[in-house]
């Protein structure tokens, strides 16, 4: 009877993939969704390692290679084998409800319920989420550093079936990491740059042994990534001109394009001006901005409501992080002026262009992540980066 069960629900979940993948460009028309050769065994070789007891394990993917399809079939086949519920915990917000929609999507009709678990849903649905965990009514928790953060939340980690880490490298190692050591679930840690967090992964002994993807789920082309030098101290629009060209070639392709800002105050004036030039919707996306109109209500005149407990500001009640992202999923061409939380895994489809403003002051991990959103599919693929704007200045 169980055998039956989880070969319905597999089955469900092969006809919403194949409606997902339609609906969000991920294979053409007429054309049916299969994971890679590659997917296929990173999952069986996850699988094993659980299944052998293993309680610290390393998936290291590379950007656009499909982990998320792998980690999410590795929670379902672990919640079928061993019931409960799995955790998923992301670094930010966005991501957040990014990964509990696409889990959801491919859920419908399998009697496998997903929820969110970070500061843009109110305290009181939370407070109703656990009971519902509790019960084992909910399979998958899909949460933010908030569940790391809250010393009240992190029973969810030890009684979970399955604790997975995405982007792990995107966490803070001692403000955030610190509190896995010692979490009694096994635990997958996925990420394409383990380095960036190596001596956390050693300690936890989840780095010497990964299972690797390396092969991308689409031919895509290369990303082009054209430098440009600019002047010390240079102002954003003058950065954005260097860029423009690029720019209206990808507007007349239909692209979206990712504009980044180094810091968040910049990013609403910047928005602004390529509004003012180019015509097409322009969304924005930073730290600070409220989740959605209900949390900016919510939190109005309070003095919170940024990442997870930092002060929010607002702009206006259309300006916040749903709507913005609906915004620039929804059309085609479309902007989105955002700092570099955009590197935190958010995918959006046709995303071809990422102009990089100020990119000296990230790091080399940080511009791997946001040249990583664009190129995942068969359609050229472009990156701007304009250098030498915020080093330090000429003696």
């Amino acid at each position: 009877m169980a055998t039956l069960q989880a070969d319905k629900v597999w089955s469900k979940i092969e006809e919403n993939c194949q409606r997902v993948a339609l609906d969000n460009e991920l294979v053409p028309p007429g054309q049916t969704f299969q994971l890679t050769a590659d997917q296929q065994r990173g999952i069986r070789e996850l699988r094993e390692r659980l299944d052998a007891g293993e309680t610290r394990i390393l998936l290291k993917a590379p950007t656009g290679s499909g982990k998320t399809e792998v980690f999410f079939r590795t929670t379902i086949g672990q919640v079928l084998s061993k019931g409960g519920y799995v955790v998923v915990l992301v670094p930010t917000r966005d991501l957040a409800r990014q990964q509990a929609n696409y889990l959801a999507e491919r859920l419908p009709d399998s009697d496998r319920q997903v929820v969110q678990m970070h500061a843009g849903i109110p305290p009181r649905t939370r407070r109703d989420q656990f009971e519902w965990i509790r019960r084992g009514e909910v399979q998958i928790v899909v949460g933010s550093a908030l569940i790391l953060q809250n010393a009240g939340y992190r029973w969810m980690l030890n009684d979970a079936s399955l604790v997975v880490v995405d982007d792990v490298n995107a966490f803070d190692e001692d403000e955030d990491l610190r509190h896995l050591h010692g979490v009694k679930s096994p635990t997958l840690f996925v990420t394409a740059t383990p380095e960036a967090v190596g001596r956390f992964l050693r300690r936890e002994g989840a780095m010497d042994n990964p299972v690797l993807l390396t092969q991308m789920p689409f031919d895509s082309p290369k990303t082009i990534v054209h430098e440009e030098r600019g002047e010390w101290g240079e102002n954003p629009f003058k950065q954005l001109d260097r860029a423009h060209a690029l720019i209206e070639d990808h507007i007349g392709r239909g692209s979206r394009i990712y504009i980044i800002s180094r810091t968040r105050s910049r990013v609403p004036i910047m928005a602004q001006y390529v509004q003012d030039r180019y015509g097409v919707p322009v969304s924005i996306l930073h730290g600070e901005m409220a989740d959605s109109a209900e949390h900016a209500k919510r939190f109005s005149g309070k003095g919170k409501g940024g990442r997870d407990g930092h002060q929010m500001t607002g702009n206006n009640a259309t300006e916040d992080r749903v709507s913005m992202m609906r915004q620039f999923r929804q059309n085609s061409p479309a902007i989105l002026v955002a700092t570099n939380l955009v590197g935190s895994g958010l995918d959006v489809p046709m995303a071809d262009l990422v102009v990089i403003t100020d990119s000296d002051h990230f790091g080399v991990a940080e511009i791997e992540q946001l040249l990583g959103r664009v190129g995942r599919r068969e359609r050229s693929s472009d990156a701007f980066l304009v250098r030498g704007t915020s080093a330090s200045p000429p003696q």
